[in-house]
């Protein structure tokens, strides 16, 4: 359980870091901050002084750290981010002073730390005889999400689904989750069959476990979906437009070279499927993300959600 438990909150945690850039990166980098460094400290900026090149900083250690989220793109402006590490140093030693390690924080989405970013960093260390300077990417702040107490984590993304079944609601799509969630589990839910290219459909979209093991959980359920749309004929048109609407804008999202981007998109679509008004509550966006896997087992298999194996591209 706890194998399922850590990847909800792994990929639950690169959803938010795909997503994040600008001022809501820099909140979702303060508050993990906040609970995972001793004594860090939130600066806000403020009239003339701005912050001072200080975003956050731990003051009795004199660590300093300045947070950048580029908006996602093709291509990340190289140039643009060197010259804003070197710019916010100065002025903190202008400003702020007694500086024994500089932490440039940056939203890479898991592509790395460019070179010449990298090496700025390292020329300031020497030449200003700092105890540390380099930067702080997606996989360093994945660590210490991950190193975090499970309610911690919570606080962070939400609590994470577990294989007790029990079912809340939103929106076209709103309406069957609310079915989903009041109806209990029935016998026939579990009789019914998967489709024939089910197991293929897996392997040709890429998709390992756990996801694997979800999709063919809440496949079992997919008979209480079509017995909810055959009394009601007006929506299954709309929710599977919707569903497939979704399903392009996580390709856009989370791009193919993400690692484990078709298991990413999966939960990153369950995420677009809960309402925003759920989301200051652990408990019922435990039950949402289960609910919404149900919606995604069905989806899955009427390919409105992931490519079907015939799919062909047009040359």
């Amino acid at each position: 359980m706890s194998d399922n438990n850590d990847f909800w909150f792994r990929t639950l945690f690169k959803v938010r870091l795909y997503e994040a850039y600008g001022t809501s990166f820099e909140q979702f980098v303060h508050r993990l901050f906040q609970l995972a460094i001793e004594d860090y400290q939130v600066i806000a900026p403020h009239g003339n002084f701005g912050d001072g090149g200080n975003d956050g900083w731990v003051p009795s250690k004199g660590w300093y750290y300045q947070i950048h989220g580029p908006k996602p793109g093709p291509k990340s402006n190289i140039k643009q981010q060197v010259d804003k590490v070197i710019e916010d140093f100065h002025k903190l030693t202008k400003k702020w002073g007694n500086i024994n390690r500089y932490y440039f924080v940056l939203n890479d989405r898991y592509t790395g730390i460019p070179a010449p970013v990298a090496q700025a960093l390292q020329k300031l260390k020497g030449e200003k005889g700092l105890d540390d300077a380099r930067a702080i990417g997606s996989g360093d702040l994945e660590k210490l999400f991950m190193a975090l107490p499970r309610e911690q984590r919570e606080s962070i993304v939400g609590g994470v689904p577990s294989h007790s079944l029990d079912f809340i609601d939103p929106r076209h799509v709103g309406e069957l989750l609310t079915h989903l969630a009041d109806k209990p589990t029935s016998l026939s839910g579990f009789l019914h069959e998967m489709a024939p290219d089910f197991e293929e459909k897996i392997g040709f979209n890429g998709l390992t476990t756990p996801v694997v093991e979800y999709l063919r959980l809440f496949s079992y359920q997919i008979a209480t979906v079509d017995d909810f749309l055959s009394n009601r004929k007006g929506l299954a048109q709309p929710i599977s437009e919707e569903v497939k609407k979704l399903y392009a804008t996580s390709e856009e999202t989370i791009p193919d070279k993400a690692e484990h981007a078709p298991n990413t998109r999966y939960v990153w679509m369950i995420e677009r499927l809960i309402p925003d008004a759920m989301r200051k509550h652990p408990h019922s966006m435990k039950a949402y993300r289960e609910a919404a896997q149900i919606i995604l087992s069905k989806y899955f298999e009427t390919c409105d959600a992931y490519e079907h194996p015939d799919s062909t591209v047009a040359p």
